[in-house]
């Protein structure tokens, strides 16, 4: 036991997950300490057996004093570590200040994650092209809100798939459900791997750290960068070439390259997608839990409808300053390039999230997905999409600002011809192996 202040006396602590993988990386010899001349903690350890994404708990009495308050960490943590002697400096001066701590034990609790089962949330920096994790939202450095997340580095959130099926599709007696044709169908998913996606759409910025361009339609200098980037083709955003692998100076290509290949980041699946947008609210609801409903002009088949409590959910055709909503106008593009952030697109991160901590799932721009299009009731989707071919169409998916809320329903999908345009934009996701 080390004592280096009055008001901290620490105690050494130690901890792994075991994992059934054939070799479990393992933690010991875990220290921690506090130097005189500053707060900044210092928890050293020793990592074992292969390599592990690390991170790190504190721990007052047993009792864990929040990752909201740990979040101010340098060293080997929160990305993959080698074996051997690791170091954390924890700074809670700048993440849990004017704070003391308890009178008796802090312990510090090293964790170590197998490679190919990360923890909750990646974020992946488009500058240095490094990686890293996170345990939860509250773990996440300055909050998933961060505008860090929506320029210059890429938050995805791991959902936890594998193992697990829904219902893809809607019932036909959802408000605002499409009957036409086969598009929302019902039919069972089943999933046997995890995946991450974005916890954003991705952005005019986070287009332009890669790419070296600013293609999007709305073009105001003010608000720009933070709003989702869109106006681009499916050649900019995969390559054309039906190939697996996106082509090298495509967006994912580039985006391949710059975290060395590891990560086989791509547009996901539309069975994918609507798993994530339902967030496992099922049939009737909107993607936070709240029921879909029709308070103006009722909803049959096809028709747009406003429900009120849609507005809070997502930008749509009844809240983005276009006037009044009228089936005519949703069809109109914006007056002018340069309107703000109030008209047309909306800062990502603007209404409120899903049950699962994605935002934009609904309305703002179509989302492109992989697969190819149908509303063939005998060609459903499936959980590992193949991309679609060049002559075909991909599935649209979650509705835009031009749009009324039933076209926004997580099964509602078009069919998108890989032209650009200033409603469809991407969101970037990664299946775990």
């Amino acid at each position: 036991m080390k004592h280096h202040t009055p008001v901290l006396v620490l105690a050494l602590a130690a901890a792994f997950i075991a994992r059934a993988d054939a070799q479990i990386p393992s933690v010991s010899d875990v220290s921690i300490s506090q130097g005189t001349s500053s707060r900044a903690v210092t928890v050293t350890y020793t990592l074992a057996d292969a390599p592990a994404i690390i991170t790190l708990d504190v721990l007052t009495n047993g009792i864990s004093i929040g990752q909201q308050n740990i979040w101010a960490l340098e060293g080997d943590v929160n990305k993959v570590v080698q074996p051997g002697s690791g170091t954390i400096t924890w700074h809670p001066d700048k993440s849990w200040p004017n704070q003391k701590f308890g009178a008796g034990v802090v312990t510090a609790k090293v964790v170590a994650w197998n490679t190919d089962d990360p923890p909750q949330y990646l974020a992946a920096n488009l500058v240095s092209g490094n990686v890293k994790y996170y345990t939860c939202a509250e773990a996440v450095p300055g909050g998933v809100q961060d505008i860090l997340y929506k320029t210059t580095s890429l938050l995805m959130r791991r959902i936890y798939s594998r193992g697990k099926a829904f219902e893809m599709g809607a019932p036909k007696d959802e408000y605002g459900a499409w009957t036409s044709d086969g598009r929302e169908t019902q039919h069972e998913v089943s999933f046997s791997h995890d995946y991450y996606i974005g916890v954003y759409e991705v952005t005019q910025q986070q287009w332009a750290q890669l790419m070296s361009a600013w293609p999007s339609y709305h073009k105001n200098d003010a608000c720009k960068a933070t709003r989702p980037v869109e106006n681009i083709t499916y050649a900019q955003i995969r390559g054309n070439a039906n190939t697996d692998a996106p082509a090298s100076a495509s967006f994912f290509g580039k985006l391949r390259t710059k975290f060395g290949g590891a990560f086989a980041f791509d547009l996901p699946g539309a069975a994918q997608w609507e798993y994530a947008c339902k967030a496992g609210n099922g049939n009737y609801k909107w993607g936070d839990g709240t029921a879909i409903s029709a308070s103006l002009n009722g909803a049959t088949n096809n028709k747009d409808y406003e429900d009120t409590a849609f507005n809070e959910i997502a930008r749509n055709a009844y809240n983005n300053a276009m006037g009044t909503y009228t089936a005519a106008a949703a069809t109109l593009s914006t007056t002018s390039a340069d309107v703000d952030a109030t008209c047309g697109t909306a800062l990502v991160g603007s209404y409120r999230p899903n049950s699962w901590g994605l935002y934009d799932m609904h309305g703002n721009v179509w989302e492109i997905c992989l697969d190819q299009f149908s509303g063939n009731d005998s060609n459903p989707y499936v959980e590992t999409p193949t991309p679609a071919t060049e002559s075909n169409n991909h599935p649209l998916k979650g509705g835009s600002f031009q749009r009324g809320p039933f076209r926004h329903r997580a099964a509602f999908q078009l069919g998108w011809d890989r032209a650009a345009g200033q409603d469809r934009g991407i969101r970037v996701a990664w299946t775990l192996d």
